[in-house]
């Protein structure tokens, strides 16, 4: 008779997320020397050995086709996993991992595959040689192509998370839900005992049905906004943040100057952060929506989808300048939204100038041309506009307080705090 098997992602399932201070990301631990198991990790494998499944580790590692680390600096990572695991009283059967990525860096691991979750390979190739029956079977994991892999190899499904409301509009889309939810793998272990008595884990929840994924009370919007902020901030490109920054660097190391650019929110954003980038990063910069008498003129004399192109080239915008687009979509000329942003891009680019931006959504026309571009992550399409202004604001006072662009020191800092004390108890005194 063929076996059941518990199938587990590794990284927030196992292992902690490791912060890497040097690129300001949180990732998959990248040595040995940084994997740390989560709390109750070896109690429930053992649980789950006890009631007769196999344990079978399947994880997405693309670290290694990014040159992240090496194949083997994986394998010494995965053997400490198992040794970990054993040492409690648990037991890992079988590792799986996919080190591949279609933008992968490194050759041999570039390009698309089927092991890659939300592909089924890797379940499948473990029921192959371990002789599992994957109806029997369940995934386990804390992310979304965990539950799309479980679905498409026919396994029962549990998605580990302590997220809310927001987290649905995701699995909605992709019309794939899981049939259970727990907060760590020893909850989950209970969930999959129980289940295998027959009892349902949660009423309501099973396969096939579209209920609210949590049965807490929902919280409050301002709760709702904020861990959706959170998700954003755990998902957000750090290298591309980086990018801009070294690009900055470099337009001001060759005395460029920065023209940025914004529609709407973006046109504020762009008005301040001009300020920021002359005063803090000693960048010549300078936005239309600073001068409106001129803006207006031009929408009224050459129209709404010229008016930047026009006032760069009025700016004498040449090669060694750079120009900086705040936009929620990025400009589309063929949905018409802020034509007059890919405008503008298109003849920065004709010049020879530097393109970089902090957008949203796909990052539309702005982040298709750009020599640097931030795309603040989509974690729900209600709330896109808001979450990108927020963060293009978070972004470019990251960039004017970035080591490498900072050059004159802010108030606030350059206060010691005796100095702001005795001043302030000079004023109450007066």
């Amino acid at each position: 008779m063929a076996r059941k098997a518990v199938f587990l992602d590794r990284d927030g399932v196992i292992n902690a997320y490791v912060c890497n201070p040097e690129f300001g990301t949180i990732d998959s631990p990248r040595r040995p020397e940084d994997f740390v198991l989560l709390p109750g990790v070896e109690e429930a494998v053992a649980k789950l050995k006890a009631e007769g499944f196999l344990t079978v580790v399947v994880s997405n590692q693309p670290g290694v086709a990014r040159g992240q680390f090496t194949a083997a600096q994986l394998e010494a990572t995965m053997s400490k996993m198992r040794t970990m695991v054993k040492r409690g009283g648990g037991e890992l059967d079988a590792v799986y991992y996919c080190p591949h990525h279609p933008q992968g860096t490194v050759e041999g691991y570039r390009g698309s595959c089927e092991c890659r979750k939300p592909q089924p390979g890797l379940l499948q190739q473990a029921a192959r040689e371990w002789d599992i029956d994957l109806n029997r079977s369940f995934m386990v994991g804390d992310g979304i192509v965990d539950i799309q892999a479980g679905r498409s190899a026919g396994t029962r499904t549990i998605l580990l998370s302590t997220h809310k409301c927001y987290v649905c509009s995701q699995y909605t889309e992709r019309n794939v839900w899981p049939d259970w939810v727990a907060a760590n793998l020893p909850d989950a272990a209970e969930v999959i005992r129980k289940a295998e008595n027959g009892h349902r884990a949660r009423p309501g929840n099973g396969r096939g049905e579209r209920p609210c994924l949590w049965e807490a009370e929902a919280p409050g919007y301002a709760a709702q906004y904020l861990e959706q902020a959170v998700a954003i901030l755990r998902r957000i490109d750090c290298q591309a943040i980086e990018a801009v920054a070294g690009l900055l660097a470099e337009l001001r190391e060759r005395r460029g100057r920065l023209f940025i650019l914004g529609v709407g929110g973006g046109a504020g954003h762009a008005s301040h952060a001009v300020c920021d980038f002359r005063k803090i990063a000693q960048i010549e910069a300078y936005s239309p929506a600073d001068n409106v008498s001129e803006l207006t003129a031009r929408v009224n004399d050459d129209g709404w989808e010229t008016v930047y192109v026009n006032w760069l080239r009025g700016s004498r915008l040449r090669a060694q300048d750079a120009v900086l687009v705040f936009s929620v979509g990025g400009g589309s000329l063929e949905r018409n939204i802020s034509a007059n942003l890919v405008r503008a891009l298109e003849y920065a680019k004709q010049v020879g100038a530097k393109v970089c931006g902090v957008v949203g959504r796909d990052g539309g026309y702005t982040a298709r041309v750009a020599d640097a571009c931030v795309v603040v992550p989509v974690v729900d399409a209600a709330t896109v506009t808001p979450h990108t202004e927020a963060f293009q604001a978070l972004v470019w006072h990251l960039l004017v307080s970035h080591p490498r662009l900072k050059a004159a020191e802010m108030k606030w800092e350059s206060v010691q705090p005796e100095a702001a004390a005795q001043a302030s108890a000079s004023k109450v005194v007066r």
